[in-house]
């Protein structure tokens, strides 16, 4: 599996630079695409530790423009301005920046809606106070899984499984069409991917909510198998269907959070005869596709929540105990709990 999704198998046999530095420009580029929103609100690290890319100007339900930083957190992407004009005829302006250095751009904007007005710009600058809130907006985030690109990184998980594990195996001239398709495109998607049927979770053990698993088995002449990412997005894959030789079964899964003992395993235990058929999946998206995963999504995103709530928790009391360490908790220091404690409560709670 690409290093991205928090793998740290490593082989140099599968692949050689000149195949590798053209699969990075591309397709494991597209793969990585897709799936960016879902490692951003986890927050899962690469193979060698590495943090993930922000996502960049995500739009709220009022326009304005976040980045977030791994583990979904927002910060402003440009300054938010508000202005009341008063019965003097007087404006005041109340102006909400993610950074200091967002001023110069503030300012700008307001020389822009008062052109004439007298600007102190010291102490404008003096009158900001650093805080952090909860948004009270919704963030709007895209998924991008499908497309050619994106398939033909998927696949090269698939392959890449089964050429570390079995390379004679997969040298054989069955898999010409599907290594052609992952190295140059040639060929359609269809005759190797298909969209699960169901929203159901895989049956394999979980190592953790989010797991990646890839899983690659013979059946009588087809060489199929299932690649999920995150706990549940994924696809029925068919490496080919003209195989004639000796039967097998390879699999590899890993927690991105790698916060299990083990949190991944080469010889993960599962039953082919569990997981949705090829011919049983969906060609291509559309009206019987989105509803399986809708479901897939809201299930992601309920165990997200989940989590991230425990996280804040967690958070939140260090925050307001530690600096007191060894103290006896008084009254202020309990009250100050049960204040960042409320705020955070507030924003769980559903709006009408």
């Amino acid at each position: 599996m690409q290093n991205f999704l928090g793998a740290r198998w490593v082989s140099n046999d599968i692949s050689c630079n000149e195949a590798q530095s053209l699969f990075g420009a591309t397709i494991d580029s597209a793969l990585e695409q897709g799936l960016q929103p879902f490692r951003n609100l986890l927050g899962t690290k690469s193979g060698r530790g590495g943090n993930g890319p922000d996502l960049k100007n995500v739009n709220d339900t009022r326009g304005n423009k976040y980045h977030l930083r791994p583990g979904g957190v927002p910060h402003l992407a440009q300054p938010m301005i508000a202005t009341n004009k008063l019965g003097d005829g007087t404006h005041v302006a109340h102006i909400t920046l993610g950074n200091m250095k967002q001023l110069g751009w503030a300012i700008a904007q307001l020389r822009e809606q008062f052109p004439t007005a007298s600007l102190d710009i010291a102490g404008i600058k003096g009158q900001f106070t650093p805080e952090k809130q909860y948004l009270n907006d919704k963030i709007h985030l895209k998924a991008g899984i499908g497309g050619q690109e994106y398939f033909r990184g998927l696949l090269k998980a698939a392959f890449n499984l089964l050429g570390v594990n079995a390379s004679s195996i997969a040298l054989r001239p069955c898999f010409d069409a599907l290594r052609n398709f992952i190295l140059s495109g040639i060929g359609e998607d269809r005759n190797h991917i298909r969209w699960f049927p169901t929203p159901d979770k895989l049956a394999i053990f979980d190592l953790g909510p989010f797991d990646h698993f890839v899983g690659i088995y013979s059946q009588d002449n087809t060489v199929d198998g299932i690649v999920q990412f995150f706990g549940g997005i994924g696809h029925i894959v068919r490496l080919t269907a003209n195989y004639d030789g000796p039967e097998f079964r390879f699999g590899y899964q890993v927690n991105p959070l790698r916060d299990s003992n083990p949190a991944e395993t080469r010889t993960p235990d599962f039953d082919p005869q569990n997981f949705p058929r090829f011919d049983d999946g969906h060609e291509k998206p559309g009206s019987d596709v989105w509803p399986i995963y809708s479901a897939i999504f809201f299930r992601l995103l309920k165990s997200h929540s989940g989590m991230a709530s425990k996280r804040e928790i967690s958070r939140i009391v260090d925050e307001v105990l530690l600096p007191h360490d060894g103290e006896v908790l008084s009254e202020k220091i309990i009250g100050e709990l049960v204040e960042q404690m409320s705020k955070f409560i507030v924003t769980r709670i559903p709006r009408q």
